[in-house]
């Protein structure tokens, strides 16, 4: 049911007058601008084709893809960019209507109220920061083959608490500083990492006997006898899905970006297109080129492995280098989106804590506590495989299924807005969906579905849905006994955020 404005109106505000500022439109939704509005078009951009990172894809999923079904693994692709075309339509229709940070509570709570936003920014969240971790872990693996150290366990955990923390120390000092790293990491790997993949292109095409012919890019293997090969094949596809998972990610900075409303619609867009090219010329480069395939089963690093076959390892160990920059401001924009999506979700008071977890510094603009206290959940995690090695087994998927579950209630809560024609009126010159909007939810919660039952169903992710329903289970029990009371005193949702604009957090009350 959707909450009521104090005065009746719906909480979703009418369209904005022609000439009205972002911050003035912000203040329609009943908040005041305290983040730092220095986001434009380039550095959104950046934030979404980053957080997106076709490197990062290729060097993350390249082994569970290859091992598990062989050279026509590169195909799953093509299962994935219509699925992730079908949410960056409908992420783009309501982006330019609802320009909130923490879309992913903002949207299905300003439309669905705030028990149903409650439990979609909860998925988010539980994405996000077993997202970040994956590749603080992954980052760690690679920085030791780098300069070639046989990590333990223990040290590539170490590794990756240390990476994490130089990102948290980043965003929480300045959003500048965070998109202008973020912007020198995508230059690079546009410039370099794709001018790599040009090189062993070429090299492969002019040197006879130097590549896997192409007919093996449509013969596979399973891992095993048992293992029938279409359920291999499918198995194979996380990667790839996890390569475009957070194409919707830059309207987590909607508060802090410049013309929000034209400007990320169409960014989403560009960060996508460009990263399904990039990313398929990878696989596709990569796989051609393997010279030796039995070596790559037994290597913790085989893109590096395939570069070391073609170029040689000193080139092998310069291109992986250069890709952990890659790694690094994917990760650095992990830690934006999400700790945006945690100061919304606080600003609004449904999180524990929530006092001081909205609470802004000042002079830098950013949401500090949000952004430490993320940063030690995810070392909290990273701690976790000291204890059980196989946590790292669980991350991946679950940081999937975490974004695959806020996809399915947000398109859920978008059908059951629409059929109350509660979706804002669209801007002019903004983008909207119009009388496709219906159709295209009604196809895309069909195949979210899909995708969340394979994702629970399929061998490889075994564990990954008991897992997943132990946390939401506690997401239900903050519910159960704290929220429900909350949002039904006044005291959380959106009405609450409007009538205490100007707290500040004490020493002694942060709850």
């Amino acid at each position: 049911m959707v909450e009521p404005h104090p005065q009746g109106r719906s909480l979703t505000p009418p369209p904005r007058m022609v000439g009205e500022d972002e911050d003035a439109r912000l203040a329609e939704f009943g908040y005041t601008q305290k983040l730092d509005r220095s986001v434009g078009r380039v550095a959104s951009f950046a934030i979404g084709f980053s957080t997106i990172s076709a490197t990062t894809a290729v060097f993350t999923g390249f082994a569970a893809g290859y091992l598990n079904a062989g050279s026509p693994f590169i195909w799953t692709l093509f299962l994935a960019i219509p699925v992730f075309l079908l949410w960056t339509l409908i992420a783009a229709d309501v982006a330019a209507k609802i320009p909130l940070a923490g879309y992913a509570y903002q949207w299905t709570s300003r439309l669905n109220g705030s028990t149903f936003g409650w439990f979609t920014g909860f998925s988010a969240l539980i994405g996000w920061i077993s997202g970040m971790t994956s590749l603080s872990y992954i980052f760690a693996g690679y920085f030791g083959s780098v300069f070639g150290w046989q990590l333990t366990q223990y040290q590539q955990i170490f590794i990756a608490i240390a990476v994490v923390t130089v990102c948290v120390i980043i965003n929480a000092y300045r959003v500048r500083l965070a998109t202008f790293i973020n912007s020198i990491g995508v230059s690079l790997e546009i410039i370099v990492t794709v001018g790599v993949t040009v090189v062993i292109a070429v090299v492969i095409v002019i040197i006879p006997d130097n590549a896997q012919p192409i007919s093996s890019l449509f013969v596979g293997r399973s891992p095993d006898e048992a293992t029938p090969y279409i359920l291999a094949w499918l198995s194979a596809s996380l990667g790839p899905f996890f390569g475009l998972v957070g194409v919707e990610a830059v309207a987590d900075v909607a508060e802090e970006t410049k013309d929000a409303r034209r400007v990320i619609p169409r960014t989403m867009f560009y960060a996508f297109a460009v990263s399904c090219v990039i990313e398929f010329a990878m696989y596709l480069v990569y796989v051609l080129a393997i010279k030796d395939p039995s070596a790559l089963a037994d290597s913790p690093s085989p893109i590096e492995e395939i570069i070391n076959q073609q170029l040689g390892p000193v080139f092998a160990r310069i291109v992986v280098a250069i890709a952990l920059t890659n790694i690094l401001v994917c990760l650095l924009s992990n830690v934006l989106v999400g700790t945006r999506l945690l100061y919304s979700m606080s600003r609004d008071n449904m999180m524990p804590f929530s006092r001081a977890l909205r609470h802004v510094a000042p002079r830098r603009k950013t949401p500090s506590t949000a952004v430490i206290t993320l940063g030690v959940v995810s070392v909290l995690l990273l701690l976790s495989a000291l204890i059980n090695q196989q946590s790292f087994n669980y991350f991946l998927g679950i940081a999937t299924l975490g974004f695959f579950t806020t996809y399915v209630l947000q398109t859920i809560g978008l059908l059951i807005a629409a059929a109350g024609h509660r979706i804002p009126a669209p801007e002019p010159g903004t983008f909207d969906l119009g009388r496709a909007r219906v159709p295209l939810l009604i196809v895309s919660l069909v195949v979210f579905l899909i995708i969340e039952f394979a994702l629970i169903v399929l061998p490889v992710f075994t564990g990954n849905a008991y897992v997943f329903a132990g946390i939401l289970a506690l997401a239900l029990i903050w519910w159960l006994a704290t929220l429900r009371r909350r949002l039904k005193e006044g005291n959380a949702g959106p009405r609450y955020a409007q009538e205490h604009q100007n707290e500040t957090p004490s020493a002694t009350d942060i709850r």
